[in-house]
């Protein structure tokens, strides 16, 4: 019953944009699904809207970025057309290891827990890489009779879209193990009984405790201050109201913003990223106009309309839901796969039908190649199924040499566009 832990119900990839659904029906039309497979989409949409609005799921893509960028530019300066794969970042020097692993530290444990009764909530903290800027990254430990799990952004992530379910569809919802599913809640109820009772308080906490680098260091830190009366939350609104009224400070920079500043210098370096992935080719301006169309409805929602999540979660019904509505009509959604494999998306309303989602399926195989040796590419029945495009053996063997056909497959369009034509890697 769970999503991005056993994959039962269904799952989202993270910033690649693309959710897997457990049905076998091939016509997603959102209103027209049956209620159990409209509300696990839903379920994943939110994990979607995560992604780019939210301060964490944004820095999740950049780092992925710059992880691509880094090997990228390594294979140039490897001295050899060869290198091996897994390919091996030796140093910190553009601290794309460092950012890696804050964003493994502080997303947390995964595994699940049916029964999550918590005795204790305690602090520690883990070692980082050599950095000018810190030598420890902290974290909260959830304690039980038996075990203990660090408390990070995947419970949170995983309870606010949970939570979402439970108020949008409370015929649809299935019930899931209590660790990560309502880690967040039974954290609050740790510290403030009554505040767990309100959901959409809980939820707001979720929602904007996301908007740190370090979600659940911020989330345990607030609720401490609701225990000892420091801070006081007489509605769920108040909480994004105390946020957007504070100065933070994100991965050791010593300049103070407000949280909406530092979302905004985010979102605006990871348009250009998107963009930079394959930059300068007019025949995708449908790629580009679909990150545009994310960073704006991200950014309308942030700025304007900050009560948007809790609006949403105050209508139980998802067919008639209409801030979920305005979301999908607006950005579309994520490329969708169902138990059969068959891909699908829907437009948003001002997008023409042209590849756009579609590229990051591929950028993430070549992330696979170069992270962990993939080589054969997942996108063959994909690409069986594409008008355009021409699968072959290569396919499976040596994906990066259809940069030299003539009509290129997405992932033969990063590998000549990156300039990587000539390079061959090989397994270790």
């Amino acid at each position: 019953m769970t999503r991005l832990c056993s994959k039962t119900l269904g799952y989202y990839i993270p910033s690649f944009f693309e959710m897997h659904i457990d049905t076998n029906i091939d016509d997603l039309t959102i209103n027209q699904l049956p209620i159990r497979d409209m509300t696990i989409l839903f379920h994943e949409y939110i994990h979607f809207l995560q992604d780019f609005t939210t301060f964490y799921g944004l820095s999740a893509i950049y780092t992925h970025s710059e992880y691509l960028h880094s090997v990228v530019n390594k294979i140039y300066n490897h001295g050899s057309t060869s290198f091996s794969v897994p390919f091996e970042i030796k140093d910190n020097n553009d601290n794309v290891l460092l950012n890696r692993q804050i964003s493994k530290l502080t997303l947390g444990d995964t595994s699940e827990i049916d029964i999550l009764k918590i005795s204790d909530i305690t602090k520690s903290s883990d070692e980082l890489l050599p950095n000018v800027y810190f030598n420890a990254i902290p974290n909260r430990i959830l304690c039980t009779e038996d075990n203990i799990m660090i408390f990070g952004a995947m419970a949170i992530m995983e309870n606010m879209a949970y939570l979402m379910e439970c108020c949008c569809s409370p015929k649809g919802y299935e019930k899931s193990p209590d660790f990560p599913y309502t880690a967040a809640e039974k954290v609050a109820e740790f510290y403030s009984p009554e505040f767990a009772k309100d959901k959409l308080k809980v939820l707001a906490l979720c929602d904007i405790s996301l908007q740190c680098s370090n979600p659940g260091v911020c989330f345990v830190n607030i609720m401490e201050g609701v225990a000892k009366k420091r801070i006081v939350f007489d509605t769920p609104e108040s909480i994004y109201d105390y946020f957007y009224s504070q100065e933070t400070v994100h991965h050791g920079s010593l300049e103070h913003k407000s949280f909406l500043e530092q979302y905004k210098i985010m979102l605006m370096r990871v348009q250009t990223q998107l963009k930079g992935y394959l930059q300068n080719m007019p025949m995708l301006e449908s790629y580009y106009k679909w990150i545009d169309n994310i960073v704006r409805f991200a950014l309308d929602w942030r700025e304007n309309d900050p009560y948007f999540l809790l609006k949403m979660a105050n209508h139980a019904d998802l067919a008639t839901n209409g801030c979920w509505g305005k979301a999908v009509h607006d950005v579309g959604t994520p490329l969708m796969v169902n138990s059969l494999g068959h891909y699908f998306k829907i437009l948003s309303n001002d997008c023409p039908l042209d590849m756009d989602v579609e590229y990051f399926r591929a950028l993430r195989e070549i992330e696979n190649l170069f992270e962990i040796g993939k080589v054969e590419c997942s996108m063959y029945d994909w690409c069986t199924n594409s008008l355009k495009s021409s699968p072959n053996d290569l396919c499976n063997v040596a994906p990066w040499e259809k940069c030299s056909e003539k009509e290129l497959c997405p992932y033969a369009l990063f590998w000549r566009h990156w300039k990587l034509s000539g390079y061959k890697p090989s397994q270790k």
